[in-house]
């Protein structure tokens, strides 16, 4: 009877063992759940925003008009009057941008400048890339005044100035914008467009370069656009 009695014990003991770690399994199967369907939701949302982003980056690229669909005329640094098409036939890298700017417009031309020079020292042919600079500011910006400021890039740039409504005419005609900002005694700064436009050498538009953006960025997207 007693051995019997340890039976029947080591029996029940082993079925709630089973059962015990049966429902162990059960839990943890049950807990694992979760965690399943929140990295497939994860992994669906990845994949659908970069199908968005994919598909917003070739409309983007798709509507922008070549450079010679954007049409301007224009005053030189050297006092001679320029067109678009007196640029056809070269990649372009062009700016908006104001020459008593404090930050933003030396900081992109100087960025410019450093990756062309890197690109030189590797061989590549950067005298074949033209890069335009547009003021914002009619008022200030006269011919001679954005010649003695380009003195301090070297690089091949050609810089472009006009009357108020011409100026906004070329940003209209690019998508750029600028904005008037009152100081005090009168001075004045501008809110501008702070990207660089890149057009390949048949005039289709290549992409941009935000400010800020690493020189390592701006050197491989300048090759591209010269090779």
């Amino acid at each position: 009877m007693v051995v019997n009695v340890r039976c029947w014990l080591m029996t029940e003991d082993e079925r709630n063992s089973d059962q015990g770690g049966a429902k162990f399994l059960h839990d943890r199967d049950r807990n694992r759940v979760p965690v399943i369907i929140a990295f497939l939701l994860f992994l669906c949302l990845a994949v659908g925003v970069f199908t968005i982003s994919e598909k917003q980056a070739q409309k983007s690229l798709v509507g922008f008009p070549d450079f010679a669909d954007s049409p301007f005329v224009l005053t030189d640094q050297n006092n001679e009057q320029r067109s678009n098409a007196d640029f056809a036939g070269q990649p372009i890298a062009l700016f908006f941008g104001f020459t008593y700017c404090p930050d933003v417009c030396p900081t992109t031309m100087m960025s410019l400048a450093n990756s062309l020079d890197e690109l030189s020292d590797d061989g590549v042919d950067t005298d074949k890339l033209q890069i335009i600079f547009v003021s914002v500011d009619a008022e200030r910006d006269t011919p001679q005044q954005v010649r003695d400021y380009l003195t301090l890039f070297e690089m091949n740039v050609v810089g472009l100035t006009g009357d108020a409504q011409a100026l906004a005419d070329s940003r209209a005609a690019f998508g750029a914008f600028a904005q008037r900002i009152e100081g005090e005694d009168g001075d004045f700064t501008y809110d501008h467009s702070a990207a660089v436009y890149l057009y390949g050498q048949e005039g289709g538009f290549a992409g941009t370069i935000v400010f800020n953006e690493p020189e390592d960025f701006i050197r491989e997207k300048l090759r591209s656009l010269l090779n």
